[in-house]
């Protein structure tokens, strides 16, 4: 009898497979603390400091600050995932260095285990009243949780502001941001799997720090009074694939080695179907033997590299599909899809590559994909570039200078500022906000520039636009 623990997040999935699909066994491994937060496969969960309470915490030890720092990390839903306090063992004003994560969801910290702060090569010594930026861990899950043979361990990021002058003000305190904590998992499984002759490292992580894996991301709906419907996908599992060869997962700007969990994983443009086996021990891989509908992408397929598509499931659900492109066309199961993501890769030799991506934001009708059928999907280049201007008074913030004790007013060489921002579209509307260069894309390309001109012609002011 299989415990209902840790395996109730891949039952889900479990149907995908068939019994004609080959089983490949997964390995347990935890990630290096110093490796953590820039593994690949999801960004975790995250929660705001603040020095009151939640209301759902119900008990806790006996903290030694006299400001202790409190928070919930939430899920994508917005469903309560973990409380957490921060506490100073030395004492007010000497640095947060002790964290309790309610792991076991009781909301009481009296039952979990204190984490410490984790000393990392890279920490600068910082006085204890400045901003600090903090790891601490591992962090256990509850005993009973495990996978693979192995015990789920998780780290968490803090990033603390600096509360004195606030406590020295006398205001109410309690609704004061104090900064944030990042949750994230330091574990994954991994195998090898074996297609058509070609190996590959494959694995799935926890990137929605939920405990669970077999979880794929969900549409968060945005709808603004007087605008069209925009949506984004939350924080869910992910499928790892060292499509370098390196024998490790990393990451990158572009993901390049992780894809959201679901049923189809592309190797190249070829894809396959993929699930957990409901005791969460092994990877289920077979070839997809269904019908295919080929997708030609225009104007430009040649410049793109990957596409991500939101495909309709029963119930109007739906579920993110990664889709490599070979020759300009994708392959897709038929069906209602939408432009989620789409990568360009400009030509050139890998030291002067350029790749850039973009998001359609905005929830356009689907377009259907049949097989046997002509199917196109606009996307991608001629890229229109739109800059906008904004001539307007400075905020009083703008006008002071934070860094002054004595909150004197900052010398500005004008009485308005001006706001200049550009943004690219694709021809389907994507807006492109990331861009990288180079071997394995880990440079930044030139950043824009510009110039402002005066009626008569002359500058009067140039300078540099920043990526994202």
């Amino acid at each position: 009898m299989i415990k209902p623990t840790f395996v109730c997040g891949l039952i889900a999935v479990a149907a995908v497979a068939t019994a004609s699909a080959e089983d490949f066994p997964l390995t347990f491994h935890t990630v290096a603390p110093k490796d953590v937060m820039n593994f690949p496969g999801g960004y975790g969960a995250m929660g705001q400091l603040r020095l009151a309470k939640p209301a759902k915490l119900k008990q806790e030890p006996k903290a030694v600050s006299g400001h202790p720092l409190y928070g919930e990390c939430n899920e994508a839903d917005g469903a309560t995932a973990f409380l957490f306090r921060l506490d100073e063992s030395k004492g007010d004003g000497k640095g947060y260095d002790q964290l309790i994560v309610d792991m076991n969801q009781n909301g009481d910290l009296t039952d979990d285990v204190t984490s410490p702060v984790v000393v990392l090569p890279t920490d600068r010594k910082t006085p204890p009243q400045a901003m600090q930026q903090r790891l601490f861990g591992p962090i256990g899950a509850p005993a009973v949780k495990t996978v693979a043979g192995g015990h789920p361990i998780y780290f968490a990021q803090a990033y603390i502001n600096d509360l004195s002058p606030f406590l020295r003000s006398g205001q109410n305190a309690e609704n004061i941001y104090a900064g944030q904590l990042r949750l994230k998992a330091g574990w994954y499984v991994d195998t090898i799997v074996e297609l058509k002759g070609l190996k590959r490292k494959v694995g799935v992580f926890d990137g929605d720090t939920s405990l669970r894996l077999g979880e794929a991301s969900k549409p968060q709906i945005i709808r603004n009074a007087g605008e069209q419907e925009n949506w984004y996908f939350g924080q869910g599992d992910s499928i790892l694939v060292d499509t370098d060869g390196s024998g490790s997962f990393e990451q990158d700007q572009f993901d390049s080695e992780c894809c959201p969990f679901g049923p189809l994983l592309y190797v190249g443009a070829t894809p396959y179907k993929v699930a957990l086996t409901p005791d969460g021990k092994s990877l289920q891989v077979e070839p997809w033997t269904g019908a295919l509908a080929e997708v030609a992408l225009q104007p430009h397929g040649e410049q793109v590299c990957r596409v991500t598509l939101a495909w309709e499931q029963p119930n109007k659900q739906w579920q993110l599909v990664r889709a490599g492109v070979a020759d300009g066309k994708i392959q897709l199961p038929p069906g209602n899809y939408r432009l989620y993501r789409c990568e360009l890769l400009g030509k050139g030799a890998p030291r002067d590559q350029v790749m850039a991506a973009g998001y359609q934001r905005v929830t356009r009708k689907p377009s259907a994909f049949a097989a046997g059928k002509a199917n196109t999907l606009r996307c991608g280049a001629p890229l229109e570039i739109n800059v906008t201007t904004e001539k307007r008074t400075p905020q009083p913030w703008e006008l002071m200078n934070s860094g002054d004790p004595n909150n004197r007013p900052t010398a500005l060489d004008s009485e308005f500022v001006l706001n200049i921002n550009a943004d690219v579209r694709g021809v389907d509307g994507e807006i492109y906000s990331e861009y990288a260069k180079g071997e394995k894309f880990k440079a930044e390309p030139p950043k824009p520039t510009f110039t402002v001109m005066d009626s008569r012609g002359k500058k009067a002011a140039n300078g540099n636009l920043e990526f994202g």
